[in-house]
């Protein structure tokens, strides 16, 4: 299909150069395996400092790991098709489209702000006290946000038309 492809050890610099690292804009790593990544990771930062990586996390402590190694591009790969998901059943369940489209893009907010600080906890109950601390305001936030917008569709039941026409009944009323 006429692209060049570089075969072999993506951490070495060498292969990297020969594809063109040193002047290139960005790196996208998305490979499997973690040890991998991260040579890779660190062969880039060493050699090409001056390259953009945007790297691909299996999960939530992978991403973590990624962080805490100077990452600041990390994609964690299965968050997007959770959140899509979670907005196409809760259309399903009957809610519209925009809220449920805005409460996971809050979602991805705060959790990708709390990703980093989340980070950089080491020890385990420690990490656990301040994930669970992190869950109980996300939940607070979302039903804030829940409640409020309840409140606006409460008051946007009084439409202009209806309030028109019933202070033109009124006024037509006192005239007569």
């Amino acid at each position: 299909m006429g692209f060049k492809v570089y075969y072999g050890d993506a951490s070495r610099h060498d292969l990297l150069r020969a594809a063109g690292a040193a002047h290139a804009k960005l790196l996208v790593i998305a490979i499997d395996n973690v040890e991998k990544r991260l040579e890779m990771i660190e062969t880039a930062k060493k050699h090409f400092p001056n390259l953009h990586l945007y790297v691909r996390s299996r999960n939530r402590f992978d991403a973590y790991e990624l962080l805490n190694a100077g990452m600041l591009h990390v994609y964690r790969e299965s968050l997007d098709t959770s959140l899509r998901m979670g907005v196409d059943v809760l259309k399903m369940l009957g809610h519209d489209a925009y809220h449920a489209t805005r409460m996971s893009k809050m979602f991805l907010k705060y959790d990708e702000k709390n990703l980093k600080k989340l980070a950089a906890i080491e020890d385990r109950e420690a990490y656990i006290l301040e994930a669970r601390t992190r869950m109980e305001e996300l939940e607070r936030i979302l039903q804030e946000d829940t409640n409020n917008r309840l409140m606006l569709q409460v008051d946007a039941a009084w439409d202009d038309a209806s309030l028109i026409k019933e202070a033109t009944q009124q006024a037509t009323a006192q005239t007569e």
